[in-house]
């Protein structure tokens, strides 16, 4: 149950029977309005309350959001990493394994990859210019 100030409510009342005899002829009239405003008041009160708390809310999830958008930012930086490193150690390997393939040929890695741009059809694989 809603608690009214009566004291508050009556003077109003005078008030609006005083002041404006014209609009309110009897102090019932008066009285009436005075009720009148005084529980739109209320209203007015609990309806700003309840877009406060929805805009805290909204706020709370715009908050929430960005935090997440950043962590996936994040974690998406760190597997970008991780893959150019990956790809980084299987260059890598792959060169160890055809360096230790010219090894066992008996001949230099340049002659190795020479021999195999060769056997693919791309000639010397010196490059002289335009």
């Amino acid at each position: 149950m809603k608690q009214y100030n009566l004291s508050k409510i009556m003077k109003r009342a005078h008030q609006l029977y005083n002041n404006a005899h014209a609009k309110y002829p009897t102090f019932s009239e008066a009285l009436a309005k005075s009720w009148k405003m005084a529980k739109f008041n209320v209203w007015v009160a609990e309806q700003h309350q309840v877009r406060e708390a929805e805009a805290k809310a909204k706020k709370e999830a715009e908050q929430e959001r960005k935090e997440q958008a950043t962590i996936q930012s994040i974690l998406f930086n760190a597997q970008l990493e991780a893959d150019r490193i990956k790809r980084e150690a299987e260059a890598k390997a792959q060169r160890m394994r055809e360096e230790i393939a010219a090894r066992k040929e008996g001949i230099s890695y340049s002659e190795y990859q020479d021999r195999l741009s060769r056997a693919m059809g791309y000639g010397r694989g010196c490059y002289c210019g335009d």
